[in-house]
């Protein structure tokens, strides 16, 4: 895993972070983490989408922090978890760990494009 993707699963860790703390916050100091980490979270996403593809960030930032939401949720509150919700969070993981394995290649050009392109090599 490259550094790029490396900051992705942070501004996940990050959006989860802040959706706990929206439930948590009770005082000005924990709503004031509350957005610092909302802010963090954003800012990492930013910064992803300046080296990948932007659908890939988008779908990879929202995808880990609903699954790591709903088992934060799971964990600190006592929110029901079922086997079904396990297997809808493995389909959200197995499309992530997909998209980073086939993101950023280039796509394959079709016969026409070619022909497109060596028609026009041939007539300069």
């Amino acid at each position: 895993m490259t550094m790029r993707w490396l900051i992705l699963p942070l501004a996940a860790l990050a959006e989860v972070g802040w959706a706990t703390g929206l439930k948590l916050a009770s005082s000005p100091l924990e709503w004031l983490a509350t957005v610092i980490v909302a802010a963090m979270s954003l800012l990492l996403a930013v910064r992803a989408v300046r080296f990948l593809p932007a659908s890939t960030v988008y779908t990879v930032f929202v995808g880990l922090g609903a699954a790591g939401t709903v088992m934060a949720d799971a964990w600190l509150f006592g929110t029901h978890f079922s086997w079904p919700s396990l297997g809808c969070i493995g389909v959200i993981l197995v499309g992530v760990i997909g998209l980073h394995q086939f993101s950023g290649k280039p796509a394959m050009q079709t016969s026409a494009s070619r022909t497109d392109v060596s028609r026009e090599g041939a007539s300069s």
